[in-house]
């Protein structure tokens, strides 16, 4: 049995992400606490399951939990760890799933020390272009692997029950990670793909003419469909991710601005020689990686079948 079984855990946020949190935690014997600031939303949260209990004001949902896991954008995210640290319930723990790492684990571990309240950051690379709580599943963290933060000042104690809390869901795998790292790592890894999709979807589709547009759409198919997917996330969510790791993407952008000028020199010079090198060297990255996700999916089954 978890040590979480019986314990309260505070979906704080319920979006896309918190909200899909609470039904994948439906079978895991913790009590589900929510909050979101809008009453229809916390009302059709319970009305739905996807939490069991909620509370018209954030800081009686605070006070109960013995986690708390912010689901918030990364400015409310270093708000309310601020404005709220006195809240939470003393010896209990705080993680989020900001896609930010350094921002957020500063202000977390400085607003809650002085509370015996221990901070320890969480990131699922999981989600999709979608918001709301009403296209919450709860399937979106399956095969997900997360990432936990360590730092000189973490607590021992409840960086392991944050990785134990991740296990109740059926993720890949979790790995310890600091903030530093992190963020340079997701600037190439996720940060990089969003900034792609807008430029890909601005390139193609932002035209001078009706006529010319309406030749862009039918021209349009399933390539530029799953290319540009995530182009239609939240513009007011990437920009304040991008803001807060603005070091880290624009290196990782000017990393990929010289691999592209390379592939467009290779064309504009009929070198099709080396442009079939580099498409090679894509494919066979993309074949390798696209075998690992499969390996760890394999693995999470067998381990389930175990159980």
């Amino acid at each position: 049995m978890s040590k979480w079984a019986g314990k309260r855990v505070a979906v704080i946020g319920l979006g896309l992400l918190g909200a899909s949190l609470g039904l994948a935690l439906k079978k895991s014997q913790v009590c589900r606490l929510g909050w979101a600031r809008r009453e229809e939303t916390r009302r059709w949260c319970v009305e739905h399951d996807v939490v069991d209990q909620t509370c018209d004001k954030l800081e009686d949902v605070l006070a109960q939990a013995d986690l708390t896991i912010l689901c918030l954008p990364i400015p409310v995210i270093t708000q309310t760890l601020i404005e709220y640290a006195h809240c939470f319930k003393s010896g209990s723990i705080v993680t989020d799933i900001g896609s930010d790492k350094g921002v957020i684990v500063a202000a977390g571990e400085a607003a809650l020390k002085k509370y015996n309240v221990h901070f320890i950051g969480s990131h699922p690379m999981a989600g999709t272009e979608k918001n709301g709580c009403q296209a919450a599943f709860a399937e979106l963290y399956d095969n997900a692997e997360i990432f936990v933060t360590t730092t000189p000042d973490c607590n021992q104690d409840a960086l392991r029950s944050v990785e134990d809390f991740w296990h109740l869901l059926k993720i890949a795998s979790v790995r310890l990670i600091t903030p530093e790292v992190h963020d340079s790592l997701v600037a190439h890894t996720s940060h990089i793909s969003h900034l792609l999709a807008l430029a890909l979807t601005l390139a193609v589709l932002d035209c001078d003419s009706s006529e010319e547009e309406a030749l862009r759409y039918s021209g349009c198919a399933t390539g530029f469909r799953d290319t540009s997917r995530i182009a239609s996330s939240s513009p007011l969510m990437w920009r304040e991710i991008i803001e807060n790791n603005q070091p880290a993407v624009v290196a990782a952008a000017q990393k990929c601005g010289h691999i592209y000028q390379e592939i467009v020199d290779s064309i504009a010079q009929s070198d099709f020689d080396r442009f079939e090198e580099l498409f090679a060297r894509g494919k066979f990255l993309r074949d390798k990686w696209m075998d690992y996700k499969q390996s760890q999916k394999s693995c999470r089954e067998k381990q389930d079948s175990e159980r």
